[in-house]
């Protein structure tokens, strides 16, 4: 049975006949060497110009990507601009394997991030190691996550109050995703935005207490007992960001409701 690898290698032999692909970056759980069959291929793709059209190369990119299995469906979603542009090309293939391909001229990759392997360097651009903003966050996006953490427990207490249960539980996940985040900041671990994915690829804990977040039922006062559970675990990870103000108003809303 065809595995991820296999659209890897084809990938890596298209690039390798083609003047002007550069490098080719695998990451994502093979690129960690921890995949397995029902892992995507996420994986980036360098490209020259040489006097061409980005989008040449781009749809160039996308045409081969076709032909690596029979395709069930694709997208292709446009992450950069006029100045530094870059596109996600999704590819999901009839047997199941999925592609995730990322394009953008060579130079806009100055190295090869953490968790990430180089399956082709033409020019050796990507030899070199470099810390993308994302590896690590800082002391502001852990205020934001903090201080958003609590305004969002503040709208489950509204929702919640308003009857409004299924945008209770919305906010609620939410301010889970910014618990996750915080939590994965304090552990240290890479690409901290990334949450819950990040903190279980380094096989860590969750957060303690995480579980009694879950809502029971979808009414009222179970989503108001989860997101009281959820204020628990949030207070420790938000304590030493500056957001005493909202989360004050958080926490009053929740005793009221």
């Amino acid at each position: 049975m065809a595995g991820p690898w296999d659209i890897v290698e084809a990938l890596t032999a298209w690039a390798r006949r083609t003047p002007w692909c550069d490098w080719v970056e695998l990451g994502g759980s093979l690129g960690r060497d921890a995949g397995d069959e029902l892992s995507d291929v996420d994986a980036g793709l360098g490209v020259l110009l040489d006097g061409a059209r980005y989008e040449e190369r781009r749809d160039a990119a996308l045409a081969a990507a076709r032909g690596y299995a029979v395709v069930a469906g694709e997208l292709v979603q446009h992450l950069g601009s006029t100045e530094q542009p870059a596109d996600h090309l999704v590819l999901q293939y009839a047997d199941g394997r999925q592609l995730s391909l990322v394009v953008m001229p060579a130079g806009a990759r100055p190295g090869l991030a953490p968790g990430s392997q180089a399956v082709f360097d033409r020019s050796g651009r990507l030899a070199e190691s470099f810390a993308p903003s994302a590896l690590r966050a800082g002391d502001g996006q852990r205020r934001e996550w903090a201080f958003l953490g609590w305004w969002g427990l503040a709208d489950v207490a509204k929702h919640a109050g308003r009857g409004r249960v299924w945008r209770a539980i919305e906010s609620l996940h939410e301010v889970r995703t910014f618990v996750w985040r915080l939590h994965a900041a304090e552990l240290g671990v890479d690409y901290p935005a990334f949450g819950a994915v990040s903190v279980q690829n380094a096989e860590l804990p969750a957060p303690a207490g995480l579980a009694a977040t879950l809502p029971v039922a979808a009414d009222p006062a179970a989503v108001v007992a989860a997101a009281r559970a959820l204020a628990d675990v949030l207070e420790p990870l938000a304590a030493p960001h500056a957001v005493d103000g909202v989360r004050a108003e958080a926490l009053r809303r929740l005793a009221e409701v």
